[in-house]
């Protein structure tokens, strides 16, 4: 890893917020990510790299918000599949 003086980088101050808070700041050039600005604290925390995403629980309850599935969304999605006619065994052949 280099290591480099921050009077050579000049990083905005809601940059410098975010990262405080813990976030994660994605520097782009030309509409691409080029770096990825992150909390010491997040970057060397355990051996493994700071998970992503939710929690399992977060996501599971988000999920059991959703609504549920129409009744007849089986019967619909047969007929769809009657109407389009004879489907080709592997799946994955191409077209």
């Amino acid at each position: 890893m280099i290591s480099m003086n921050a009077g050579a980088v000049r990083v905005p101050h809601r940059a410098r917020e975010a990262v405080a808070r813990h976030e994660e700041v994605v520097v782009l050039n030309r509409g691409r990510p080029v770096y990825m600005i992150v909390n010491p604290e997040d970057h060397t925390r355990g051996s493994r790299p700071a998970s992503r995403g939710r929690p399992l629980g977060e996501a599971i309850a988000i999920l059991a918000q959703a609504a549920l599935p129409d009744p007849a969304f089986g019967h619909d999605m047969e007929t769809v599949l009657a109407s389009i006619g004879r489907v080709a065994t592997d799946r994955w052949a191409p077209s």
